[in-house]
């Protein structure tokens, strides 16, 4: 799949890495442009552009860390730090804007009431976005596991194996 304008969405989680690397290996063949955002979320409370300095600086060393592991040369890659009331419907409009033909958004293994749920942003990112959407999702850790094979009848992945 190449693709020449491809948005990444950072979160700051464990899936950072697997999406900037599936976004650079989508824009390489073609010399394309890989577009990073990491969006700070605002409380209702306070203004969309209120001054948010330790969030905002957390998004800036994400971004940092993420221009520094990119395999891209200097003008593929653009970073930006946005600040909105959710991250889907920024993303949304981003990818406009941007007219980009891709969207890469990460999710772990959330768990909400005990349950599988991808939550409210990636849903309504898959669900709005007018470009293809890839959804990277890191294998889960089984903590609690004798060797053999996982219930499901799946592969173990190496974190399962060793317990980590």
């Amino acid at each position: 799949m190449a693709y020449p304008r491809v948005l990444a969405v950072l979160t700051g989680d464990e899936t950072d890495q697997g999406v900037l690397a599936q976004g650079a290996d989508m824009v390489r063949p073609v010399k394309g442009k890989l577009f990073a955002v990491y969006v700070i979320t605002v409380d209702r409370a306070l203004p969309v552009d209120a001054e948010v300095g330790p969030a905002a600086a957390r998004g800036e060393q994400i971004l940092l860390n993420a221009e520094t592991s990119v395999q891209l040369p200097r003008g593929d890659f653009e970073a930006q730090l946005l600040q909105a009331r959710e991250l889907g419907p920024a993303v949304v409009r981003e990818a406009a804007e941007r007219d980009v033909d891709a969207i890469v958004i990460g999710t772990s293994c959330p768990r909400d009431y005990g349950s599988f749920s991808l939550g409210e942003d990636v849903p309504y990112v898959l669900e709005h976005a007018r470009c293809l959407v890839l959804l990277w999702r890191e294998p889960p850790v089984w903590r609690h596991q004798r060797p053999g094979p996982r219930p499901s009848g799946g592969r173990q992945s190496a974190g399962a194996l060793t317990g980590v």
